[in-house]
């Protein structure tokens, strides 16, 4: 799996990986994707929004205990990438959605699937490929589990700044807090926070603000609509705030993805 989207970003190297995920946001403030981690001695425990799910699940099946793993949950992707799967251990099954728009392809998963196999279907990623998958080891290993939500929550546009804060619920789950896991974690999602970062930090709750300042969209007639807003490029911020045990860092970072 790629890098985190974000931390593309914040290393001054986006991509098509950047770019899909820019495309719902118009000109204006948004709310991006919310992270809220908790450190005890035992585990690393998480909520994530959506497009946040990645950086756990690739820790999962980086650093879960060998052997067979439960996993639940569906394979959606707004691609036809069927042919691509097929070089993957594990079966999958498509369903073609129907209708005037563009298609969406969906695999669903369930039963007992060894790490391996679930290492090289995960390495089959793309921006347009979402893994929305829970997982557990077979044998009940504590405190290793993923739960993720199998359909998208619906878009609420702009920031509410007197909104209620309320913890992530599209992921969540725990990790085994070992000195590779926390690095992983730590360097997927807070690289730019992690000098304010140590063994003994308890929690971390990461906000992301999206700022589009302008959209520049292809000159070029024989292109449809949305064939324009997919390829159509944003110029803007984001704006990340990590709140530390109780104290607030901020950073911001330009783009044009």
């Amino acid at each position: 799996m790629n890098m985190n989207w974000l931390v593309k970003i914040i290393n001054g190297s986006p991509d098509e990986f950047v770019h899909a995920k820019l495309v719902k946001y118009g000109v204006g403030t948004h709310s991006g994707p919310t992270v809220k981690l908790t450190f005890s001695k035992a585990k690393i425990g998480y909520k994530a929004d959506l497009d946040q799910e990645k950086p756990f699940i690739k820790a999962y099946v980086k650093y879960a205990p060998e052997g067979s793993q439960k996993v639940k949950g569906v394979i959606i992707c707004y691609t036809d990438r069927r042919d691509a799967f097929q070089q993957q251990p594990i079966p999958l099954d498509w369903t073609r959605s129907k209708g005037k728009g563009a298609p969406v392809f969906k695999s669903k998963l369930q039963g007992s699937i060894p790490i391996a196999d679930l290492r090289a279907l995960i390495d089959v990623d793309d921006p347009t490929t979402f893994f929305l998958l829970s997982l557990s080891p077979a044998d009940g290993t504590k405190p290793w589990k993923i739960t993720t939500k199998t359909s998208f929550p619906k878009a609420k546009p702009g920031v509410d700044e007197d909104a209620e804060e309320k913890d992530p619920v599209f992921s969540k789950g725990a990790l085994a807090n070992t000195p590779e896991t926390f690095e992983h974690i730590i360097n997927d999602l807070l690289p730019d926070f992690r000098e304010h970062i140590g063994s003994s930090s308890k929690k971390i709750l990461l906000k992301n603000k999206i700022v589009i300042e302008e959209i520049l969209i292809p000159e070029d007639d024989t292109l449809s609509f949305s064939e324009k807003r997919k390829l159509a490029k944003k110029r803007g911020r984001v704006i990340r705030t990590a709140l530390i045990d109780g104290t607030e860092f901020s950073n911001e970072y330009e783009f044009l993805a």
